[in-house]
């Protein structure tokens, strides 16, 4: 029974950080800002990042 509630406590650590990754980069947080903040490796913030479709620039800053 301790094994099961120990990797639903890591999966729902990993969703919490993968929803502050989303959020971040929704802010317009850079992906190496992001990786410092969350702590978690460069590749994991490249692999969720990819699908996040950034706005159009709009008199010079990022559409929101």
């Amino acid at each position: 029974m301790k094994n099961g509630k120990t990797q639903r406590g890591k999966t729902t650590d990993d969703l919490l950080r993968d929803i502050l990754i989303v959020q971040l980069g929704l802010a317009g947080l850079s992906q190496h800002q992001i990786r410092e903040i969350v702590g978690v490796d460069i590749h994991r913030v490249n692999r969720i990042m990819k699908y996040i479709k950034k706005g159009k620039k709009r008199n010079g800053e990022e559409g929101k």
